[in-house]
């Protein structure tokens, strides 16, 4: 049980992570929102782009905004992405370290699971289709909505589900060759964002960035590897609590 739980967790932080690789690489992108206990879809945004002639040039947003998320001590994003032919959905809340996060995830054919890690406490929440893919005994194939408490050891695995991580390799996609030297602007969600796209245009990747924060507010993906995250709540306390102790199931 112990290397299972152990497994489920590293499998859960690689999963979350590599979405941003997905959405992000080369010409491709993620995305961010607040999270809860369940992915879901992202929020549509309201749309007109717009050239923006006073825009500060692209690399410096770029790396304005890769060094205040880097820098954050906290996140969330939300979206989903398409990874070898299936779609992928997240709902990710959590710290820089990832000693503290609640991530959701649901995959097409592979079933939901969600992880919270608090403290040196990591719970995993799945249903059945999750587990018996994870090759879980039968009665955690059982558990129905209650979670399991992973062994100690995978608490030396938060890493694997921290912002950093992802924001690090969602950036290390991205480099200033790759976009276009014309910055459009948008308004997300009601934030006035500059706009940075691929030189090969927006449907090969985008980066929104607020005017007045420099803080990402959404990646999204190329039209051969469509994807969109919508981030928020930078820095901020996320509220995120270990589940009460009739929700997580006692394994004997």
């Amino acid at each position: 049980m112990n290397t299972f739980t152990t497994r489920v967790v590293a499998v859960s932080g690689a999963i979350a992570i590599s979405l941003g690789a997905a959405a992000c690489s080369k010409s491709e992108t993620p995305a961010t929102g607040s999270t809860g206990s369940s992915a879901s879809t992202p929020a549509s945004a309201s749309s007109s782009t717009t050239a923006a002639s006073d825009a500060p040039e692209a690399s410096d947003i770029l790396d304005k905004a890769k060094t205040n998320a880097l820098a954050a001590t906290s996140g969330a994003f939300v979206g989903q992405v398409d990874q070898s032919g299936k779609t992928i959905k997240i709902d990710f809340k959590g710290t820089s370290d990832g000693k503290t996060a609640d991530i959701a995830i649901e995959m097409e054919g592979d079933g939901k699971a969600r992880v919270i890690s608090v403290g040196d406490a990591v719970y995993i929440q799945g249903d059945e289709t999750f587990w018996k893919k994870q090759g879980a005994p039968a009665a955690v194939q059982k558990a129905g909505d209650k979670f399991i408490k992973a062994p100690s050891s995978a608490a030396s695995m938060t890493e694997s589900l921290s912002l950093k991580s992802f924001l690090q390799k969602a950036f290390g996609a991205v480099t200033p060759q790759q976009l276009a030297t014309d910055v459009a602007s948008e308004n997300v969600g009601g934030v006035d964002c500059w706009v940075l796209t691929d030189k090969k245009g927006k449907a090969e990747g985008a980066l929104y960035v607020s005017k007045d924060k420099n803080e990402v507010v959404r990646f999204t993906g190329s039209t051969a590897s469509p994807g969109q995250l919508d981030f928020s709540q930078w820095n901020a306390d996320l509220g995120i609590k270990a589940p009460e102790a009739d929700q997580i199931m006692k394994i004997s």
